[in-house]
């Protein structure tokens, strides 16, 4: 076996002078190719056979590409600076944008023609395996343009809305902030405030806003211009379908929810904000304060005497293991599998990307882990986190690649049930009370997160979306709305409010998401919810959350709840049921401190 913490995609490809990336490279041009003749037949005939060809041929086409894609990504995230990698990760960006482009105009057909035709084209079997994708891709049909509008439109993102996030990467990739009279990159100070320093924290934060307030008005333009684009655009499809659409209906869309149940999320959690401020002053305590600071948010928890000093790779993995084990044999030799084939990358390198994520070989249906190991317990989490997305992956293995493509809501259901069965199982099997302190600081670590953080984001771009609507917003406009959302949500919990998250969060600046928040709400509570049926279905609960996640890639969040518990999470109650646990946790870690 090579280094347990390197993963070995060797049989995926030799290298990346393996040939067979350059003939998948060719293959994908030479289909593009043969997707614009048949683009041009169907322009001439609207013919449901042509329709047929074309999805086949960019599934086929999109396997290979994405299963190099992914090759292309596992170097350049330990390597973050293989020029060969990057220059080829950029051909291929090329590639996937030309074939985007090539074939709108039969998208946009799909999304609008008559069911007569629908019907038509998912008359054949291998098409009809995507059905759920592409009447789901219907239900808003009415807010579609005409192929040339959606095609321009496109052609404009570019230059346009793109551009303008491209420019977000590059002021905070060239960043630099002042500590102490230490000139550091923005990456390096925003580390800091993950470290054991208080006083580095603290400097950090401050140098942070510091720059930030420097490129104000460049990051105020950076906002006012992507949601600019976006209202305008949601204001065009308005007129066009004679109905209002509402970027929240976008967002809800894409995630596969109703309004209402993205309603009952918020204003459910709303009632229940001060578990997460609990939470805060908890850990502030802990660290003999008595209010939280904003610069230690993101901290480690206090060091404790008798606490490990660190934990192995092999122990954090015989942690996990042994807690999957607990819950299912399979799930826990599923674990080991990844660990035995060396699917899981997790040591540092000098030039390693930060974050931890899990993907996958689409043609080889092998999912892969990627995170930065270092022993503490929040690693042991992260680990169990990417692990229960890779086990998701494998239990839809023999499923047609059509049918495991699901939102962000319903993938972070098996991370986060993965956290919370390893959360459980060590709390259950610690020795001291200073263990229990280091597994219940992530759960209080987690509250605050989801029960203030996200919806205080949430509560920004709401209130930035609609105010857009009316004019532009100066720097000063922005700090006064995330002032006013972080006061909605901490309430007094916090020494001070971050009035410059607008600009340091990365997420309100994406071009292509809007509302990258209360996804992870979604999900936190939503694994919660689901959660909380394992003792009350006993040995028929792992079947069904198999079941579960087998059925995410084809259907909405309400049909999955409704089919699986019989539950509808359009109402507060299952929400509520979420809260209570996450109440009772907050409650167990207050007691330890």
């Amino acid at each position: 076996m090579q280094d347990s913490t390197v993963w070995d995609n060797s049989h995926i490809f030799t290298s990346l002078d393996d040939k067979a990336i350059a003939e998948v490279i060719e293959s994908a041009k030479s289909d593009i190719e043969n997707m614009a003749e048949l683009v041009s037949q169907f322009n001439e005939n609207q013919s449901a056979e042509v329709v047929q060809d074309l999805i086949k041929l960019r599934h086929e086409s999109v396997v290979e590409l994405s299963t190099v894609a992914t090759y292309l990504s596992s170097i350049t995230s330990v390597d973050a600076k293989n020029e060969q990698a990057l220059k080829m990760q950029s051909q291929l960006g090329m590639i996937w944008t030309e074939m985007f482009k090539t074939l709108k105009p039969v998208d946009t057909f799909v999304m609008t023609c008559s069911e007569e035709i629908i019907k038509e084209i998912l008359s054949d079997e291998e098409v009809k395996e995507g059905e759920f994708g592409i009447r789901h891709s219907r239900v808003n049909k009415d807010f579609t343009l005409s192929k040339e509008e959606e095609s321009l439109l496109s052609g404009f993102k570019s230059h346009g809305i793109d551009a303008w996030g491209k420019l977000y990467n590059a002021i905070s990739g060239t960043m630099e902030c002042n500590i102490n009279g230490e000139v550091v990159g923005y990456a390096t100070a925003a580390s800091n405030l993950r470290g054991n320093d208080a006083d580095l924290r603290k400097a950090s934060w401050r140098a942070i806003q510091e720059s930030w307030t420097m490129h104000e008005k460049s990051a105020a333009a950076i906002l006012n211009a992507i949601n600019g684009w976006r209202n305008e655009d949601m204001k065009t499809r308005s007129v066009k379908a004679g109905r209002e659409l509402h970027a929240l209906d976008v967002a809800a869309h894409s995630a596969r929810i109703t309004r209402n149940t993205l309603d009952s999320l918020i204003q459910t959690t709303f009632k229940n904000r001060v578990v997460g401020q609990r939470a805060l002053t908890a850990m502030a305590k802990s660290r003999g304060q008595d209010k939280a600071d904003p610069w230690d948010l993101l901290a480690a928890p206090p060091a404790k005497e008798s606490a490990s000093a660190g934990y192995s790779f092999k122990e954090g993995m015989d942690m996990v293991i042994a807690a999957f084990n607990s819950f299912s044999p399979e799930m826990g030799e599923f674990a080991k599998m990844m660990w035995d084939k060396n699917w899981i990358d997790a040591k540092p390198t000098p030039s390693r990307k930060p974050g931890a994520y899990c993907t996958k070989f689409s043609k080889q249906r092998e999912p892969r882990v990627f995170m930065t190991y270092t022993g503490s317990m929040g690693d042991i989490m992260t680990l169990a986190h990417e692990l229960g997305h890779a086990y998701h992956n494998w239990v839809m293995k023999d499923m047609h690649l059509s049918k495991t493509s699901y939102p962000m809501t319903l993938a972070e259901t098996a991370s986060i049930f993965a956290e919370t069965l390893v959360r459980d199982y060590l709390y259950d099997n610690a020795k001291t009370a200073d263990e229990k302190f280091e597994i219940c600081w992530e759960d209080a670590s987690s509250a605050e997160a989801m029960l203030c953080n996200i919806p205080a984001r949430y509560e920004f771009e709401k209130g930035l979306v609609e105010k857009r609507a009316k004019g532009e917003l100066s720097a000063n406009d922005l700090r006064d709305l995330m002032g006013d959302a972080w006061k909605t949500w901490y309430d007094d919990s916090l020494s001070e409010y971050d009035t410059m998250f607008w600009a340091s969060k990365l997420h309100f600046s994406i071009s292509g998401l809007s509302f990258y928040n209360y996804p992870y709400l979604f999900g936190y509570l939503f694994s919660l919810g689901i959660y909380a049926q394992k003792e009350k279905m006993g040995d028929k609960f792992v079947e069904m959350y198999k079941g579960i996640l087998r059925d995410t890639g084809s259907m909405t969040a309400e049909e999955l709840i409704s089919k699986h518990l019989g539950k509808d999470i359009e109402q507060s109650e299952f929400w509520q049921d979420s809260l209570d646990m996450v109440e009772k946790a907050i409650s167990r870690f207050e007691e330890l401190v």
